[in-house]
């Protein structure tokens, strides 16, 4: 086997062991001897982190650190040693994969969002301020934050894919090469969606309580 291959899956599996850190249940432990996976939905992140401790500020710490995870590894990746998307797509997309699946945690985790918006952030700040957009405006619509997080993480691929035009005037990521950049957000939106499909369905059983309450 070719020496960079194998260079390439080391660094892969690095990746995936930074993404699986657990800081919402180290924090939480540290902080109050609680088990995070046990308390509240069993998120390890940072709303669960909120709704468990009562802390904003903890709620804040636990973001943060999950950013960082997400941020720093992307940002000397693809910024400082300065290797093209083609390469990076897979060890940073599995940053995402080993928070929401952490092995430390039995493949348990969070969801995967602040990790998401950490390594856009160092890749495409662009991609990162749609999907914030386009949250506040389905948080607003229905006022859940697990609603504004599916609407907007289901939106933003189709709106990466109809924007093109538009993109490759304001990311030159999506002009060097548009197929790569559409499978990146993709990819990401998927990851992060898997995570989500338990929030989905309680939406689902609220609407038809609250439809036949009415």
């Amino acid at each position: 086997m070719n020496v960079k291959i194998i260079e390439y899956i080391l660094l892969c599996i690095i990746f995936y062991l930074i993404g699986s850190i657990p800081a919402a249940y180290l924090f939480l432990k540290y902080k109050t001897g609680k088990d995070i996976t046990k308390e509240g939905s069993g998120n390890s992140g940072a709303l669960n982190t909120l709704q468990v401790s009562g802390s904003k500020s903890a709620g804040f710490t636990v973001l943060v650190l999950d950013l960082l995870k997400g941020f720093i590894p992307s940002y000397l990746l693809f910024r400082v040693v300065d290797l093209p998307l083609e390469f990076v797509f897979i060890p940073v997309v599995l940053l995402v994969a080993g928070h929401n699946f952490s092995v430390w945690l039995g493949f348990k985790g969070g969801r995967g969002l602040a990790t998401a918006a950490g390594i856009c952030l160092a890749v495409s700040p662009v991609i990162l301020l749609i999907w914030v957009v386009l949250f506040i405006i389905s948080y607003g619509i229905y006022r859940n934050v697990h609603f504004g997080n599916i609407v907007a993480t289901v939106i933003l691929p189709l709106f990466v894919y109809v924007s093109k035009p538009i993109l490759e005037n304001l990311d030159n990521l999506a002009v060097r090469n548009f197929e790569m950049y559409f499978s990146f957000v993709t990819v990401l939106c998927l990851i992060v969606m898997l995570k989500h499909i338990g929030p989905f369905f309680e939406l689902i059983k609220d609407a038809k309580k609250h439809k036949t309450k009415n």
